[in-house]
């Protein structure tokens, strides 16, 4: 049986009969090799340990190898010119050639996806695949702000990204909610209580992904989605005062808006080998103040502009002029700049093309390098549309494409327009904005990785239904092997007694309220509510304190759909009548609400403690139903 690969190679040609791997193996690497071909060995030592259980050897070796043997080796060939081209060979023994140890690390990506394993013998068809990308720049963007995500959760999606060769990871760090770089020029960034990556810890992450083969490239979004730096430091503010969210923008023409910017790139280039750096420049939605702040006037003087776009535009050039300075190159996203507009930002700043064909094709004719990154269909989950569109849409886009008009929620499907010929497209990436890390990877696979094999494989016709059949023959099992948890096979308790999960009567005469019958620290649960107040307390209490008699109140962590003051995550969740659907999770300190497949919020739970749920009567015309509640590690 052929094995069901993501991405589909290139060039594949089988022959009859398939390679038995023996139990107890070698893989053999040239001596002369670098270390990095070593590395690459040890993760395909590392993959046939948990695909097939084969405990492997690794050793040198000369040219060809024993039977049974796999060789990895650095040689010119057909592809040598692409640095990530393979050639693997299966007969007697497996070889796998390359030019570059990156194109060895791919290749040993589909020999591991190749394996196939029936009962205690692991077998590897017997052919030839060669194989080479589409494109050079594959990539995933992580919103770390909105919701805290683990550590171990970013090296087990690196190792995802990975095995289905997307090979850069946009790490969004910074935004209005939170900044979760340690950054040491400018410490009131990191507000106490609140988690972020130190940057030992970055540059342990950045270590990890370079074995694998990912790039990090950071997003430090400068000069709006910024009202937590302008809370932290009101200096950055043409009028020196904190802002709420939307309406904190950077002012332009401050000194120490600029010294605080090269102080935190340069703490960003420190830690981040990358050639890239993302400083985002979308959204400034407060550009208006620059009008009336005399720092900004004066730089429009000195400019010699009169509109703000035309300041933006000088903004942008600076930001350019200050990640040169510290050996990087720019990546903007594509409303950051607006063709026509003099003086136009340079030619080799990348743009990070988000939106629909009719605003990204002008920049495409103007000769921009871009990353493809339309939010129809490649925002896998996000504010606007929520849980993202159909695999379909997915299959059906490649990085030329951008939609025509622009995604929509509830879209099933897009009209794309395609980029002229001569349009320079580095790649592109699928995008996970603002949801909880527990939410992610459902949301994530299998679209993700149909994202990886139209950039990897673009000229393939794409069909969802066939895709989706290898995804479940092949990599979906490989998902659990890396840790990926399986929502559908996940065990769903019901917290109280009532045969449809609920246990609270509504009543006329008060609130009352019940306690389930066991505790819980680390959860996700899920309810659904109709209640005559879209903005009023859901009913449900978490990690309820112990003690209390009979008629006293519980108390604990309230789940309140509204967000928290000063804390606007995505608005107009709530139906307007009916019934919305609830997710809460625990996890640790972080406690999050998704309402409708809609992050409502994620904030910090000071005194994370294991303690009961308690469903709490917001009076007449409040009803809740089909409550289950998932217990994590750690649960009690």
């Amino acid at each position: 049986m052929k094995p069901p690969l993501i991405p589909v190679p290139h060039h594949i040609s089988y022959k009859s009969g398939a390679l038995r791997l023996e139990r107890r193996m070698r893989i053999i690497v040239p001596a002369e090799a670098p270390a990095r071909v070593t590395e690459v060995a040890g993760i395909l030592r590392d993959g046939l340990r948990e695909e097939a259980g084969i405990e492997a050897s690794i050793g040198p070796g000369g040219k060809g190898g024993p039977k049974g043997t796999i060789r990895l080796a650095l040689a010119a060939g057909p592809g040598a010119e692409d640095p990530e081209a393979y050639t693997l060979k299966v007969g007697s023994s497996v070889e796998i050639t390359a030019s570059d140890p990156r194109g060895l690390l791919w290749g040993v990506q589909t020999l591991l996806q190749s394996t196939q394993v029936s009962g205690s013998a692991a077998t590897v068809p017997k052919g030839t695949i060669s194989d080479s990308p589409s494109r050079p720049w594959r990539g995933l963007m992580l919103d770390s702000v909105r919701s805290f995500l683990d550590l171990d959760f970013v090296r087990r999606t690196i190792r995802v990204m990975s095995a289905c060769k997307l090979n850069v990871l946009h790490l969004h760090l910074i935004d209005d909610q939170a900044w979760r770089f340690e950054t040491k020029a400018f410490p009131k960034c990191n507000r106490p209580g609140e988690p972020f990556y130190t940057q030992a810890e970055l540059r342990e992450l950045v270590a990890f992904a370079a074995r694998y083969g990912v790039e990090i490239v950071p997003e430090f979004d400068v000069p709006g989605h910024s009202m937590t730096a302008v809370n932290a430091y009101p200096e950055l503010d043409c009028e020196r005062r904190p802002r709420k969210m939307d309406e904190a923008i950077f002012c332009s023409g401050r000194p120490f808006t600029w010294e605080f910017i090269d102080r935190v790139v340069g703490e960003a280039a420190d830690v981040f080998p990358s050639a890239y750096i993302h400083l985002g420049a979308d959204e400034p939605y407060a550009i208006k103040r620059w009008a009336d702040c005399p720092d900004c006037r004066a730089r429009m003087k000195q400019n010699g502009v009169t509109s703000l776009e035309a300041l933006y535009h000088t903004f942008v050039n600076d930001l350019d002029d200050l990640v040169r300075r510290h050996g990087k190159k720019l990546i903007v996203w594509s409303d950051a700049i607006h063709p026509g507009v003099a003086p136009m930002p340079p030619q080799d700043i990348l743009i990070d093309a988000w939106v629909d064909f009719g605003t990204v094709g002008p920049l495409a004719e103007l000769g921009y390098t871009m990353l493809n990154s339309s939010n129809g269909p490649l925002y896998l989950t996000s504010f606007g549309l929520r849980e993202g569109l159909p695999l379909a849409a997915v299959e059906a886009w490649n990085a030329t494409k951008f939609p025509s008009p622009g995604a929509e929620l509830g879209d099933q499907v897009l009209a794309y327009k395609t980029l002229s010929a001569n349009a320079h497209i580095l790649g592109g990436h699928a995008s996970a904005w603002a949801t909880e890390q527990l939410l992610t990877e459902r949301r994530l696979y299998p679209r993700l990785l149909a994202v990886a094999e139209n950039l990897w494989s673009e000229d393939r016709a794409g069909d969802a239904a066939e895709f989706e059949a290898r995804y479940r023959a092949g990599f979906a099992a490989r998902l659990r092997r890396m840790g990926v948890p399986d929502d559908e096979a996940a065990p769903m308790e019901r917290p109280f007694a009532s045969a449809d999960g609920a246990a609270v009567a509504v009543g006329e005469t008060g609130p009352g309220w019940a306690v389930s019958e066991r505790s819980y620290r680390d959860f996700r649960l899920t309810f659904e509510l109709r209640a005559p107040a879209p903005g009023h307390h859901t009913g449900v209490i978490i990690r309820c304190a112990p003690g209390g008699g009979a008629g006293t109140e519980p108390k604990g962590f309230p789940i309140v759909a509204a967000a928290p003051p000063g804390l606007v995550m995505s608005g107009g969740l709530r139906l307007a009548e009916g019934w919305d659907r609830f997710e809460v999770v625990a996890r640790g300190p972080i406690v999050s609400l998704t309402i409708n497949g809609g992050l409502a919020w994620s904030v910090v739970d000071p005194t994370p403690r294991a303690g009961p749920i308690v469903l709490q009567s917001t009076g007449k015309g409040w009803q809740i139903r089909e409550v289950r509640v998932q217990p994590l590690d750690g649960a009690k």
